[in-house]
């Protein structure tokens, strides 16, 4: 092999490890551009769900106030309605008004679980799909 030979070996030889160097970082830039790419979607379907979730917790919210709204409503009304039963139980006289105002008293308490049982029954439905 002489010098000429040589020297073309060498060019053929360095542009073969040019091609196979640009080859091989085209090859990780692809690869790259595709994690990048994955990667950004990922992020807009978490957005997503966050967006989502950050809704749901403030239609929780909004029903658990109402909640609570309803259910301080229905204490009111109910001590309302105990206050009344005490007043016509002092005012009773006869065997006959005391049987009504047990009657009177077991209808305030049944309505207390009613209200409760509702309660319970609309939360269950508003934050359990």
């Amino acid at each position: 092999m002489d010098e000429m030979d040589l020297i073309r070996f060498l060019k053929i030889g360095g542009c073969a490890v040019a091609l196979l160097t640009a080859f091989l970082f085209g090859f990780s830039q692809g690869q790259n551009k595709k994690e990048l790419e994955s990667a950004k979607s990922e992020i807009i379907q978490l957005e997503k769900t966050i967006l989502e979730l950050e809704s749901r917790k403030t239609a929780d919210a909004v029903a658990l106030a109402e909640l609570r709204a309803a259910e301080s409503n229905s204490r009111n009304e109910l001590d309302r309605m105990r206050s009344q039963l005490a007043d016509i139980e002092r005012m009773s006289k006869t065997d006959a008004d005391r049987e009504r105002n047990r009657c009177l008293r077991l209808a305030v308490e049944g309505r207390e679980l009613l209200d409760r049982a509702q309660r319970a029954i609309k939360f269950c439905e508003t934050n359990h799909r």
